[in-house]
């Protein structure tokens, strides 16, 4: 019985140590990230607030997408001529 509840401890530990619950969740203030107080503009935010913005202009993309294909960030900034946030930055031409 005893090596049960080792196992079963064992077993626990590792629930909680990979679950997503663990992991604090990123918070965006449109292009900046909210740590310790303070605004910090990053990547990630601004992809969430591209695709926000994107969204609401009626193109049905998600952050993640935008991420992860340089194709569809492009077509989000082309589309909703969003040439003045630094997410787009290398997408749109002078």
């Amino acid at each position: 019985m005893p090596r049960f509840i080792e196992l079963a401890s064992a077993m626990s530990l590792v629930a909680t140590l990979v679950s997503p619950q663990a992991h604090a969740a990123i918070r965006c203030d449109g292009n900046y990230q909210i740590i310790d107080g303070k605004e910090l503009s990053t990547p990630f935010c601004e992809d969430e607030n591209l695709a926000a913005r994107a969204r609401d202009s009626g193109i049905s993309v998600s952050a993640a997408r935008i991420r992860h294909s340089a194709d569809a960030k492009r077509q989000a900034c082309l589309l909703t001529a969003i040439a003045n946030t630094s997410a787009c930055a290398d997408y749109l031409g002078d």
